[in-house]
């Protein structure tokens, strides 16, 4: 019981009550990521092979990043270092039994 609650702790502290949103404008969509704690956070997707890029700080606490928004594609985000897959909508598993998320437009 005491590793369970030491997990639980760790998993809050690691994601600093972190909880993500987004914002469709026109043909590009903001992802944005409330993370605290966070001193990097980096966005990788299905859009362009999973390669690493950097979201901006928008606030205290908040990260950003833009990305097309008229086409689905699978993400996850790298918080200092760790790879953090947010609650989402839609999800999915690769053949590796690793998870991301998945947004389509529309949905």
């Amino acid at each position: 019981m005491k590793m369970l609650f030491m997990a639980l702790v760790s998993a809050a502290l690691f994601t600093g009550c972190a909880h993500h949103y987004h914002r469709l404008g026109g043909s590009s969509l903001d992802l944005y990521l409330k993370a605290p704690g966070a001193s990097s956070v980096v966005f990788a997707s299905s859009l362009d092979g999973y390669e690493p890029h950097p979201a901006s700080r928008a606030g205290r606490g908040l990260w950003v990043v833009r990305v097309p928004g008229n086409r689905e594609f699978s993400y996850f985000y790298k918080v200092d270092g760790r790879v953090f897959i947010p609650e989402c909508d839609c999800h999915e598993y690769d053949e590796f039994g690793s998870e991301s998320c998945v947004y389509v437009p529309g949905m």
